[in-house]
């Protein structure tokens, strides 16, 4: 009989244990080149010194070593000198040793020099009696995750610091009108603190007669979230803690968090642009009124110069008339007194009618319609010239004319510009027995300067300011005929086309009168 116990405690047949070896040894031969094939993790051991013994195709990959290269070499050459001078490598190990294993991150060094930032796991290899054999260890290269992680915190720094020191106060609300988050403006807008705000409903910072617009509003907007402002058209309100209603702008912009969708609220009290924008009404209401009675006094007027200057015509025609038959009647029945009282009357006559035509030529250029053309200045200063050359042919005079750029006017107007001022240049110049007398222009970046200089008389600057009134004369009537409008006229024209027009003189020397003219039309 045959003990069963006997049996059960003979050992396993010499076959059965040959085949368990060999399924272990390509076990192992598997696990081998797994290992070596892995290429994301750099996967090798050391010995008990820290020797390296194996080489994958990972480390090889985030190191640059070739197997031929490293085995055999201490560990510690991937480690930056001063942590070797420190001596974390063999910190690591014995830490390694103590614990079974460790898991760090730190700097190491590829075989070029360049470092990367590792994360390493540290595992020590015991033999049955629990003596350590080595170790394996495993480094990934997570440079790229550190400065994505780095690059996230200094972005939510940032975040921070531009929500906490935003002058607009920010708060945030979740679609159900809970605050989630507000800033330190916000305390200040809403006299609450941030405790006294956050957890609690959106309508604590609402006028209570808003409520249930604003509900309305909120489900509207997370039904379709985007950034826009809130209330575009529309008057919105904030409630201060003491029940105050402030005017407020409001930017909301929604954003996507683990809880849903938030909607952050940018929010800035506008009192003060309220208070400026009133003012700026009333201002603006007053302005227009000015303008308006301006306008109308400035119609009247011009009606009113037009029509005395038109109806003082006709007596003015009698008496010239009735002067002009009395000098045709025989004269010697006067005596030498009243015929020179005739030629008073005469000569008074004359200048009164050439008033009246500069009047009427002054408020024609008010009211007349401008018609604006490429107008040439320098064929109508050419034709002004040769005019004015035939009138005073038995003067000396010398003339030095520029070469002159087109511009946008209306033609007839600067005509009259140029002849009023050159005529002035001739008249001026009478007293020299030799008049220079010179036109030119001056080509700026958005505007053109046309002169027209000469060495006359001149002026007394300290009476510029009267130069171009109406009816004013810086000269006597005795000296140099003219009734002070021309000037008057040039300004006039000259400001219509949105130019300016000034002078420089000197008594006794000479003056320059210029006149600028804009690129861009002007209305």
């Amino acid at each position: 009989m045959i003990d069963t116990d006997d049996k059960k405690a003979q050992p396993p047949p010499a076959a059965d244990r040959n085949q368990k070896q060999t399924q272990q040894l390509t076990s192992d031969e598997q696990f081998r080149l797994m290992v070596e094939q892995v290429k994301d993790y750099a996967i090798f051991m050391l010995g008990p010194q820290g020797h390296v013994l194996s080489w994958n195709s990972g480390a090889e990959q985030i190191k640059g070593y070739r197997p031929e290269e490293i085995i055999g070499k201490h560990f510690s050459i991937f480690y930056p000198k001063e942590d070797v001078k420190a001596g974390l490598p063999q910190r690591e190990l014995e830490i390694a040793s103590s614990a079974g294993s460790m898991d760090v991150m730190g700097w190491r060094l590829r075989k070029d020099g360049s470092r990367f930032w590792a994360a390493i796991t540290i595992t020590a290899l015991h033999d049955r009696e629990g003596n350590v054999t080595g170790f394996a260890k495993m480094t990934r290269d997570i440079t790229e995750r550190r400065d994505t992680e780095e690059a996230l915190l200094k972005s939510r720094n940032m975040f921070e610091r531009l929500f906490e020191s935003s002058p607009d106060a920010v708060v945030v609300v979740d679609s159900n009108g809970l605050i989630r988050r507000v800033n330190q403006q916000a305390e200040v807008l809403f006299g609450f603190m941030r405790e006294e705000m956050i957890g609690h409903r959106i309508e604590q910072l609402i006028p209570e007669r808003y409520h249930k617009r604003h509900r309305q509003h909120r489900r509207n907007y997370f039904s379709d979230p985007r950034a826009r402002k809130m209330g575009i058209g529309l008057e919105l309100y904030g409630r201060n803690q003491d029940g105050r209603e402030i005017p407020v702008d409001i930017m909301l912009t929604p954003i996507e968090t683990s809880d849903g969708t938030w909607a952050v609220a940018a929010i800035r009290d506008i009192t003060r642009q309220k208070q400026n924008e009133g003012k700026i009404a009333e201002l603006n209401a007053a302005l227009r009124t000015q303008v308006e009675q301006l306008a109308l006094s400035n119609r009247e007027l011009e009606a009113f110069s037009y029509s005395v200057s038109h109806d003082l015509r006709a007596p003015l025609r009698h008496v010239i008339g009735f002067v002009d038959l009395l000098n045709a009647r025989e004269l010697t029945a006067l005596d030498d007194k009243s015929r020179h009282y005739l030629e008073v009357i005469s000569e008074a006559a004359k200048k009164m009618g050439n008033l009246i035509d500069d009047l009427l030529a002054f408020s024609r250029m008010g009211r007349s319609e401008m018609m604006k053309t490429t107008v040439d200045m320098g064929q109508i200063v050419d034709d002004i010239v040769q005019e004015l050359s035939e009138e005073a042919k038995d003067r000396e005079i010398k003339w030095d004319i520029a070469k002159f750029p087109a511009v946008v006017g209306d033609a007839a107007m600067l005509r009259q510009v140029m002849v009023n001022l050159v005529a002035n240049a001739v008249k001026f110049t009478r007293p020299r027995s030799e008049a220079k007398i010179a036109i030119g222009a001056v080509d700026e970046e958005i505007e053109t300067r046309f002169f027209v200089r000469d060495n006359g008389v001149g002026f007394d600057e300290a009476y510029i300011n009267k130069l171009f009134g109406l009816f004013q004369r810086l000269h006597a009537a005795e000296e140099f005929e003219g009734t002070g409008v021309g000037l008057a006229i040039v300004q006039r024209i000259v400001m219509r086309h949105g130019g300016k027009v000034w002078a420089e003189g000197a008594v006794d020397g000479g003056a320059t009168f210029w006149f600028s003219l804009p690129k861009t039309e002007q209305s």
